[in-house]
């Protein structure tokens, strides 16, 4: 019975610790939240080590950015440099991770994901 408990425990821990926020955002909306730093292309593809020092300061503003939900694929491209990762319709940025030595614990991405026209269908944050 104990060890139905613990496995219990650890499988409730493990599935509070793997959070997926999904943030919607229609264009127009009124609620965005603001960034601390405005968008710069220069500073969004600084790299320092693994670390991308400034994009977890301004994702926000491209996020909720309507002008960039109106471009085209190859577009974000060079606006954003290359992906981090791709696969059929998606691009993902890696914002920020938490490592402990060379584990990944936590990753925070921006994810593009295009129609098949290669317009943005919605760009969202994943952790």
């Amino acid at each position: 019975m104990k060890a139905i408990q613990l496995f219990s425990i650890v499988v409730f821990v493990f599935c509070v610790a793997c959070n997926s926020e999904v943030k919607n955002y229609e264009p127009g909306m009124q609620d965005k939240p603001a960034s601390v730093l405005v968008f710069d292309k220069t500073k969004w593809q600084t790299k320092e080590g693994r670390n991308y020092p400034f994009r977890d300061k301004m994702v926000n503003d491209v996020v909720y950015n309507d002008t960039i939900r109106s471009l085209q694929q190859s577009q974000i491209i060079d606006l954003f440099g290359e992906p981090d990762r791709s696969n059929d319709n998606y691009i993902y940025y890696l914002i920020k991770q938490e490592r402990l030595l060379f584990w990944p614990l936590h990753s925070k991405f921006m994810v593009v994901k295009f129609k098949d026209d290669s317009t943005v269908d919605w760009i969202r944050i994943h952790q």
